[in-house]
């Protein structure tokens, strides 16, 4: 009797070994992990009126470093812009989002991965949490970096839709 139970225990050993190896040997969905990784970029700048937004796992979401930066038509038709870093972007932006309250989520999204890189184009919308109301359209684009099995943001570039930048001329490709 011990002996086929330790038989059974040892078939059961290896099988699960087998089993395990197996999984981890199977590659990871990076494209699932950086999708899932933009949508918590989008979380955790959304709330209502006078919810402060929680910043330090938006820190814990960026790369050091990480760039931040708006782009739009300057007076003479052509782009301008800023790049900023995550502080500032939380020093300028933080106070706003809780006075006004604020909900922004992806309504499309196109993702390329290769080894520890990916680029995301990510269409948005704005709306203000308390109407409803759609103020903000436009268009992300996003550099993630996979740091110890971890995407991470590295930097991010937006525009808001114009009659002149329509956010379907971002995804003609």
């Amino acid at each position: 009797m011990f002996k086929s139970v330790r038989t059974s225990l040892t078939a059961l050993g290896i099988a699960v070994s087998l089993s395990t190896s197996t999984l981890a040997d199977e590659p990871v969905d990076d494209t699932a992990a950086v999708e899932a990784a933009i949508h918590a970029v989008y979380d955790v700048i959304s709330g209502p009126v006078g919810e402060e937004r929680d910043f330090e796992r938006m820190r814990s979401m960026y790369m050091d470093g990480a760039a931040m930066g708006a782009v739009g038509p300057g007076p003479d038709g052509q782009g301008r812009g800023r790049v900023i870093t995550l502080d500032d972007y939380i020093e300028r932006s933080g106070p706003w989002l809780v006075e006004n309250g604020f909900v922004e989520v992806p309504t499309r999204t196109d993702i390329s991965v290769w080894g520890e890189i990916a680029t995301a184009r990510s269409a948005y919308e704005g709306t203000n949490s308390a109407t409803g109301e759609t103020f903000l359209i436009g268009v992300n684009f996003i550099t993630l970096f996979k740091v110890e099995g971890e995407w991470k943001i590295a930097s991010i570039l937006w525009r808001t839709e114009t009659d002149n930048w329509p956010v379907e001329a971002a995804f003609d490709d």
